[in-house]
């Protein structure tokens, strides 16, 4: 799901990933709170000094955050601590992120010669980095396409239009034919997952009412709901919903093997699973485990479900023990929208960082990340990337997606359909 339903709190502040697995009091999601408004108390004071400091004790608690270098360094900035400012730049940057120099903090210490080498890591991070090709580009330029899904055995991708609240069925050739629409299935909102389950003839999606769909109707917001269709005829074969009260958005999902699907929540934060044994919506970890979680992955042997979550990194979920540990690491894993797993590598679509990217990371045991290659990045028409599927060694994936051309009130800016393109893995 993309990172505009993430939860408005959680939006003004992004946090990242963080190395954790003691026990604790607090949850995920109460730690951030917290540390969000000592931040916030002390940037509307304009107290520098404790916002510094506040800092500090949120990057001790998520010290993967790339959000946190950079902040760090502009508040140095601020306090005239200038080689202290480029010390964290420095970590900001070597992550493979950018950042903008026109900022007054940061415009005066460039001027001075203090940030020359981060300077130069920031213009090869601004470098075009493309290793993919284009596959077909979809015609209608307001669908909002959100995920993709590939049924090996029709040879047909399966594309989620947010915008327009349908999914398309796809030939390799870029021919698209509508094939699950409001008229076939009603409710429904606008589609956000979609993954096909080729040995059962499913295919899951997900669907929630957000301000982007056409004739939303704002008393529908916080209606959300996992459906399962027909693979073969896109008849709705159940359909599955939360039963607490809360808001939900149901966004983000894989199957396993087994059948199993474990679904993300963005707007509440819950990851839910509907095991196939048992056919029913559950939770899979408690409340509060996450902030904005997006779309899972799952290990080779099936038995961990890496959870990204958009504002705190990628957790590893043990599936026998539901017990979670947060990636050790120390490259930029916030920010990820779309994740997938192939071969010992981590592939995220991240539309959260700058630049936004295509990349894969490489895991170490189940615990670490200790290095990551950029796929795809700063290329002319990639826009807001979200989501992708693996197909052989192919990882497809959708580009432009029509994200960052959505206004405040929910209108489209006009622009070019989204593109569908791979790379290789191998």
């Amino acid at each position: 799901m993309n990172r505009l339903l993430c939860p408005v709190v959680l939006c003004l502040l992004a946090a990242a990933s963080f190395a954790q697995s003691p026990k604790q009091d607090k949850s995920t999601r109460e730690i951030w709170i917290a540390d969000r408004q000592q931040l916030r108390q002390a940037y509307d004071k304009k107290d520098w000094t404790a916002y510094r400091d506040a800092l500090l004790q949120y990057h001790k608690d998520f010290p993967g955050s790339s959000r946190a270098l950079k902040d760090l360094g502009t508040a140095e900035a601020m306090l005239g601590n200038g080689d202290a400012a480029a010390t964290w730049l420095q970590q900001y940057v070597d992550r493979g992120l950018v950042l903008d120099f026109r900022k007054p903090e940061l415009a005066a210490l460039k001027a001075k010669g203090k940030l020359d080498e981060i300077d130069k890591r920031v213009q090869e991070n601004s470098q075009v980095v493309s290793k993919s090709q284009a596959v077909f580009r979809l015609s209608t330029p307001d669908l909002i396409a959100e995920d993709i899904a590939y049924d090996p055995g029709s040879q047909h991708f399966f594309i989620s239009s947010m915008r327009q609240r349908k999914i398309l069925r796809c030939e390799m050739s870029g021919k698209c034919a509508d094939f699950v629409t409001r008229q076939s299935t009603t409710p429904l909102g606008g589609m956000l997952a979609v993954r096909a389950d080729a040995s059962r003839k499913f295919l899951w999606a997900t669907t929630a009412n957000m301000q982007p769909e056409i004739d939303h109707q704002k008393s529908d917001e916080g209606k959300s709901a996992l459906l399962k269709f027909d693979l073969d005829t896109g008849k709705l074969l159940k359909r599955y919903e939360p039963q607490d009260a809360a808001q939900h958005a149901l966004g983000d999902m894989v199957v396993a093997r087994n059948g199993d699907a474990f679904i993300s929540d963005g707007l509440s934060g819950d990851v839910f699973a509907v095991f196939h044994d048992q056919d029913k919506l559950e939770l899979l970890v408690p409340s509060g485990s996450f902030l904005s979680p997006q779309t899972p992955a799952l290990s080779e042997d099936q038995q961990t479900l890496f959870v990204p979550d958009y504002s705190a990194g990628v957790a590893a979920v043990d599936l026998s023990t539901r017990s979670i540990r947060w990636l050790d690491t120390s490259v930029a894993l916030d920010g990820t929208d779309g994740l997938y797993l192939k071969d010992g590598w981590l592939i995220a679509v991240q539309n959260g960082v700058e630049p936004e990217r295509v990349a894969r990371f490489r895991l170490h045991g189940e615990g670490k990340v200790d290095r990551g290659e950029v796929l795809e990045s700063n290329t002319p028409g990639l826009g807001d990337p979200t989501h992708g599927v693996i197909v052989g060694n192919d990882f497809y994936f959708i580009a432009n997606s029509g994200w960052d051309r959505v206004e405040e009130d929910g209108t489209i800016k006009p622009g070019e359909g989204a593109e569908i393109r791979k790379v290789r893995l191998q």
